[in-house]
């Protein structure tokens, strides 16, 4: 539903209007040749979201801090013939010393999005913060890295409850100079085991604020919300061999460290990309939020608000499968549809309606349908939810 709408009327719909979606290959809007806006928000005193179903996740009192846009580009290298499209990406690395950017060679295709790897630059980095020298420096070598299968972000359909997992090793080669060891462009590298897991850990409906400014109400939207955590465990060597104690200290780094970060974002229909991404650490600390500049096409284009969904009464409740369902239309409804999803928020009926306000539509519910509680939706010709409600079915 594209609305903006009261944390009240949030509470008081409850789970009827918190239905769970399912994002869809055509729900996912990114492509190459896009140019996507993103802002920061000031998320002093933010939480983590919540876990769960129906969940309201309001951020509605952070303040914008900055935007940032990023460019998907057609693929160009050989390297990655599935590829069609790429984004920007960067690596922190020798913990925080350096940072790597370059670019992402992902395809999205009706089964998912996802990286076959990355090509980052070439970059030198000064350590004269660390060792007092200014000719002391760092390069960190161009690094490709090619996965032998997608490593996925997104999955379609997308549902709650969804999960996968990946796990890479890859190594990142450096040049060393640092006088005071005795070092001029010494080999040295960086092992990296990378172990990352996905699960569609909640849905229901996220409240941002307007990118179009404080004085605007905030932007409702239903998603769902995918949680990430990553495990990366790092080896340092120096010439081949590994790097001695003296320098790892010098440097701030520890053999076989592991790291562990956790990532949440909240995907919408119609979007190119998140509508949020909040970055959490070991501690449960929010360390970064972003939303989508996007989410501004999901606001009604008329000053008046959307009109929120009736209930729309149905009988027999509860109904055995198989039999015929009656279902009074809450408001006049043309060139309209009546919709059955399950608890999973899949459609697993719909059917044609078109009537005055108070008449009755029927049709005959699946045989096959399992037990279980539905919801049922009547929505007019532009997808906008009119009427909605719960429905028991028994065999």
């Amino acid at each position: 539903m594209r609305l903006i709408i009261t944390t009240f009327a949030l509470l008081f719909l409850g789970a009827l209007a918190h239905a769970q979606i399912t994002i869809e290959r055509q729900d996912f809007t990114l492509e190459a040749g896009m140019q996507t806006k993103a802002w920061y928000l000031d998320h002093t005193g933010a939480s983590v979201p919540e876990i769960g179903e129906g969940v309201v996740w309001d951020f509605s009192g952070l303040s914008l801090d900055g935007s940032f846009t990023a460019d998907y580009e057609e693929p160009s290298s050989p390297l990655f013939p599935q590829a069609n499209i790429t984004e920007p990406s960067f690596a922190t690395l020798l913990g925080g010393l350096g940072v790597q950017t370059g670019l992402n060679y992902n395809s999205i295709d009706d089964s998912g999005y996802g990286s076959w790897g990355s090509i980052g630059e070439q970059v030198t980095v000064p350590l004269s913060t660390v060792t007092g020298m200014d000719t002391d420096n760092l390069t960190i070598l161009e690094l490709v890295i090619q996965y032998n299968q997608r490593r996925d972000v997104l999955k379609f359909p997308l549902n709650f409850g969804d999960s996968w997992t990946h796990s890479e090793t890859y190594n990142v080669d450096f040049l060393v100079t640092v006088a005071g060891f005795g070092l001029q462009n010494v080999p040295a590298g960086q092992t990296i085991q990378d172990s990352v897991s996905y699960e569609v850990a909640g849905y229901g409906t996220v409240i941002l604020p307007n990118p179009e400014g404080s004085d605007q109400e905030p932007v409702s939207i239903e998603g769902l919300l995918i949680k990430r955590d990553r495990i990366t465990v790092n080896n340092y060597t120096l010439g081949g061999q590994p790097a001695p104690q003296l320098m790892l200290d010098a440097f701030g780094l520890t053999q076989g460290e592991s790291q562990i970060t956790t990532r949440y974002f909240i995907y919408a229909k119609g979007l190119p990309r998140t509508a949020a991404n909040i970055g959490v650490d070991a501690n449960g600390e929010i360390t970064s939020f972003t939303i989508s500049d996007d989410i501004t096409q999901l606001i009604s284009s008329t000053s008046e608000p959307t009109a929120e969904p009736l209930q729309a009464k149905a009988f027999p409740n509860p109904i055995v499968a198989g039999e015929a369902l009656s279902v009074e239309l809450p408001t006049t409804i043309q060139n309209g549809a009546l919709e059955l999803v399950d608890a999973l928020g899949r459609q697993v009926a719909i059917w044609p309606v078109s009537g005055l306000q108070g008449q009755i539509v029927s049709c005959n519910l699946p045989a096959h349908l399992q037990a279980g509680l539905y919801v049922y939706r009547i929505m007019e010709n532009n997808q906008e939810v009119r009427g909605i409600g719960k429905l028991n079915v028994i065999r």
